[in-house]
């Protein structure tokens, strides 16, 4: 038997310890976005025109902003509107309840943690081409110049990975010793060598779980313990399924990402 889902997940934002918005306030901004009339958003909503009024007011009331605006005149005598800021506020509620469906969704797939905010977001909202998506707390920067390297531990991973970006972005990231992050790396952007090659950052022993060719080139699966990466390599190149490999990633070949 399989069982609809009927979840319904009300949205309410309070302001100074008082409503502010709920599903019917919503509804009522956007019926007077739409008809321009604060009595005909009344009739649609279903409720009074005193109610209406009540509501608004209330509103208004604890709104960092004014709601609404008056029309003067015109070829219909007028009427009112919502200023840009209770459009943006309709806006928000909008997207605010799309990530609480997502966030809800998420519960049924037990690979997600739900400790991390960053993780569940990413799992729920962002889509990326990079086949390499890994997440991991910072334990330390350092300036290079005009860049900045930092060192980011994966949970099974034996060393951190490090990544080179500029400085302005390391701050504006906010990537202080333990931020958690996530780690974004095109496949690509995976090296591999079947003898060590001279490198400082990101060399890693790996084995070659599989190898598939396509018209163009390789795909390559490696694993580090438990940790899987991605990689595509040129059709010459000579990786065997089951071999010990040398996997490399530049640090400019990272991109990193927070909340």
């Amino acid at each position: 038997m399989t069982m609809q889902n009927n979840t319904e997940i009300l949205l309410t934002i309070k302001l100074q310890e008082q409503l502010f918005v709920d599903p019917k306030r919503v509804r009522l901004l956007k019926e007077i976005q739409q008809c321009g009339s604060i009595n005909q958003a009344a009739k649609n909503a279903n409720v009074s025109y005193k109610s209406a009024w009540d509501h608004l007011a209330a509103m208004n009331d604890i709104s960092p902003l004014p709601l609404l605006e008056r029309n003067i005149g015109g070829k219909n005598g007028g009427g009112t509107k919502l200023t840009s800021y209770a459009e943006r506020l309709l806006q928000l509620y909008d997207l605010l309840e799309q990530i609480q469906e997502k966030a809800f969704n998420i519960l049924k797939d037990e690979s997600v943690p739900l400790d991390s905010l960053l993780s569940a977001t990413a799992k729920f909202a962002l889509q990326s081409s990079a086949r390499n998506q890994f997440f991991g707390s910072v334990i330390s920067t350092q300036q290079e110049g005009i860049n900045c390297l930092v060192h980011i531990q994966i949970d099974g991973l034996p060393q951190p990975l490090t990544a080179s970006i500029t400085a302005s972005s390391a701050v504006r990231l906010g990537l202080v010793s333990g931020r958690e992050t996530m780690l974004m790396i095109k496949a690509p952007w995976v090296e591999i060598y079947n003898t060590e090659p001279a490198v400082s950052h990101n060399l890693f022993q790996a084995q070659v779980r599989s190898v598939s060719d396509n018209d163009e080139n390789k795909e390559v699966i490696l694993a580090i313990g438990d940790i899987e990466f991605c990689a595509t390599v040129n059709k010459t190149q000579n990786i065997l399924a089951n071999s010990t490999v040398w996997l490399h990633i530049e640090p400019e070949q990272i991109v990193l990402a927070t909340l």
